[in-house]
This record gives C-alpha cells, sequence and structure tokens, in this order.
C-alpha cells in the first residue's frame, strides 16, 4: 500500500510540475523567461536536397532543455555589466566585452575610485531592445553568473558553466573550453539545441500520416520569412523579422524584442529569425589554421539574401572567432530543467489526501509518509558596416 501511495503522489506532483512549466516559464533564480523543449530523442533533420546543407544528421536531442523565449535583453545585460565592470581597482573580469548598441544607459558607479568602473540600467522604453557586439567568450560568462547565482565576488563569472582559464589561443584556433561543464546550470545552446528549438515540430502532421518533423524556416512554416519593419516603426504589417533592411538614423537598431509577437517557433521562441545572430557552443573549422565559433539565425542590417540563407534550417549562419562580437552578434540562453519544486511535491500530497478522503469517506484516518528530508551606436556602425569587429575590451 505504502508503494502505491508514494507513486499516486509522484504522479500528482509530475502532472503538476509539468502543468507549471507550460503556465509559469520565469526561472525564478535567473528572472528569464524561458520555454522548455521536450521531444527526447527526435529524428535529425535529413535534408530536403539543397546543395551544401550542413545541417543533415543535426538536431537530435536525447534530453529535455530550456532555451530563453528572447534573446537576452538590455535591463538583464545592465544587471550583468554593472556587476562585471563596476568592481574596485585591480578587479577586472577578463573578456568581458560591452556591446556596441543595446538600450543600457551609464550611471554613476559605486566604485568611483576606479576611473575604468562602470555602471548601467535601462528605462521602459530601453529594457526589451537586443544588444549587438556579444562576444561568445561573454555569454560564457554571463552564463557563469548565471550559473552561481548572480553573486558578485570574482570566481562567480570566472567558472561553472565555461573554465574562463582556458579562454586564450592555440597553434590552431582558440583553446577555449569547446562546450559547457558537467553540471552547468545555464549554457550558450549547442548548435543541435538551437536548430530543434527553432525548427523542429512534435506536432507537425506530414503528409505520410506520421507526426512530428522539421520547418525550412523558424517560423513555422516552410515559406520564406518577409522582412521588413514593425508597424510602430513604419511597417505595413507584413514584416515578420527585423533583418533584410535598414531605417533612416539607425531606428532598425531600436525595435524592441517582441515586435513580432506571431512570429514563433513551434516551441514559442520569439525573434529567432532578426535582432541578432545567436551564438551556439559550435566549433567551425575555417581552413587548416583558424576557428570559429557558429552562430545561427539572421541578424539586423543584414542584407535580405544573407538572412534568407541565415534562417533556413539548412545553414549555420554567421560565425566568428570567441573573442570578437561584431554588430551583428546576439545570445538566447539556455538551461538545465530545474528539479521538481517543493511546491509540486506538496500539492501532488495535497490531492492524495483530498482522494483519500473522498473515496474512504469523513471518518477515513490518513497517514501520509514523511517526505525526504547608444554612446556607441555610430562608432559600431562604421566598424560593423565597414567589415571590422569589436574586440575584447577587457
Amino acid at each position: 500500500m505504502l508503494t502505491v501511495r508514494w507513486n499516486w503522489i509522484a504522479a500528482g506532483a509530475a502532472t503538476l510540475a509539468g502543468s507549471s512549466a507550460a503556465l509559469a516559464q520565469v526561472d525564478p533564480a535567473s528572472g528569464i523567461d524561458f520555454v522548455t523543449v521536450g521531444a527526447v530523442g527526435n529524428a535529425p533533420w535529413t535534408g530536403n536536397g539543397t546543395p551544401g546543407d550542413r545541417a543533415i544528421g543535426r538536431g537530435t536531442v536525447n534530453y529535455e532543455y530550456r532555451i530563453g523565449k528572447y534573446e537576452v535583453k538590455s535591463n538583464e545585460w545592465a544587471g550583468f555589466f554593472t556587476a562585471a565592470l563596476d568592481r574596485p581597482v585591480g578587479d577586472t573580469i577578463p573578456h568581458v566585452g560591452l556591446p556596441f548598441t543595446s538600450g543600457m544607459i551609464a550611471i554613476t558607479p559605486q566604485n568611483t575610485q576606479n576611473p575604468s568602473a562602470q555602471a548601467f540600467t535601462t528605462t521602459a522604453q530601453s529594457e526589451w531592445r537586443a544588444a549587438g557586439g556579444i562576444s561568445w567568450r561573454t555569454a560564457a560568462i554571463y552564463c557563469n553568473w548565471l550559473h552561481n547565482g548572480k553573486a558578485t565576488n570574482r570566481e562567480a563569472f570566472l567558472s561553472g558553466a565555461y573554465d574562463v582559464s582556458t579562454f586564450g589561443l592555440a597553434p590552431v584556433g582558440f583553446s577555449d573550453q569547446r562546450e559547457r561543464s558537467p553540471g552547468a546550470k545555464y549554457f550558450i545552446p549547442t548548435w543541435d539545441e538551437w536548430l530543434k528549438a527553432a525548427h523542429y515540430d512534435p506536432a507537425k502532421q506530414n503528409s505520410n500520416g506520421s507526426v512530428g518533423g522539421w520547418w525550412l524556416f523558424s517560423n513555422s512554416t516552410d515559406t520564406t520569412i518577409t522582412y521588413g519593419p514593425p508597424p510602430s516603426f513604419g511597417g505595413n504589417g507584413t514584416g515578420m523579422a527585423n533583418a533584410g533592411f535598414d531605417l533612416p538614423g539607425a531606428l532598425d537598431f531600436q525595435i524592441p524584442l517582441n515586435s513580432y509577437p506571431s512570429v514563433r517557433t513551434p516551441w514559442g521562441l520569439v525573434d529567432a529569425a532578426g535582432m541578432t545572430s545567436e551564438w551556439t557552443e559550435e566549433v567551425l573549422g575555417i581552413g587548416s589554421s583558424l576557428e570559429a565559433r557558429g552562430a545561427d539565425g539572421s541578424a539586423w542590417t543584414s542584407s535580405g539574401g544573407v538572412a534568407f540563407f541565415s534562417d533556413q534550417v539548412i545553414e549555420l549562419g554567421l560565425g566568428d572567432a570567441p573573442d570578437l562580437g561584431s554588430l551583428l552578434s546576439g545570445f538566447r540562453v539556455a538551461a538545465v530543467i530545474p528539479a521538481p519544486s517543493t511546491f509540486a511535491i506538496g500539492a501532488g500530497i495535497s490531492l492524495f489526501v483530498l482522494r483519500r478522503r473522498r473515496l474512504a469517506g469523513s471518518h477515513a484516518t490518513t497517514h501520509v509518509p514523511p517526505l525526504p528530508a547608444k554612446p556607441v551606436l555610430q562608432e559600431a556602425l562604421s566598424r560593423s558596416r565597414s567589415g571590422s569587429h569589436a574586440t575584447d575590451r577587457r
């Protein structure tokens, strides 16, 4: 009987935990709005006959994981950069470089005795802007910071998801840790994780009667994405992504995330196309002596032709050295599935007790065993549109 009771409790807790994940996606530890990607062991992309398809055989993920519904927003970056850069003299965090464009606004730092200290905030109008010019290493250190509960001690930035001591040059490419550390709570997604979250649909109805499959584009269709500004920035309502166009006065960089709310991946990701090209852990070989980290998805200011290919499942998109961040480079954080909450377990017990009382009547006794215990925008435009990149500034 005890085994039956505990099985029923576990089932109720699991059901409630699943419902909670579907309804309440904001992670209380990081504040990030996540979606959960399931369909464990999904079939890989098998191609559509396009020559040079780089994604054939890729996209299978054999575990559940979470990924940000949005790219990291400016208000989230402001908290990170303030923690990483507003520090005493001699306590510089390496490999942290500010973006070229974002919605962050500089404010007076607390460590005024350090002339290099910097601090940031956002406004209600700017907090939803994406940040362009994030290097892969800065993204990795952001993951470390989240992994360590947003602590401000130096060690919280240097390890957890990625070992910063490995960051450097190698005879061929770079020496950076290739993939996240075991036990990482937050991380840069692998290309397989990114592909699945952007293109795989477990509910897709196929012509042969099977269910589950891949969409060519990240708008949950095989139809080409239309690039154009949203109506709030002069668009005619047909635009689906912030890419393939330029607005006067560089206003395209001020278009907030979620300006195309009806354009979503099968899992609910917004702006998988447009805004910035998003880093992955993928390592690309370039010739015999160079390496780069891969990024996927189209980016603002990119031409319509480049965006068209970047947003297809067949193409990895842009890439760069891990210490470089062009105006096009951004980031969407991924994370592990958290352990079932105490609330879910407690709710499962309550359901068990209620069911027992209803079955046995008001005189039944119930025994439940105890649970186990814009300042740089013009510079950015001139650099990016002339082909140059940002370097690590710290």
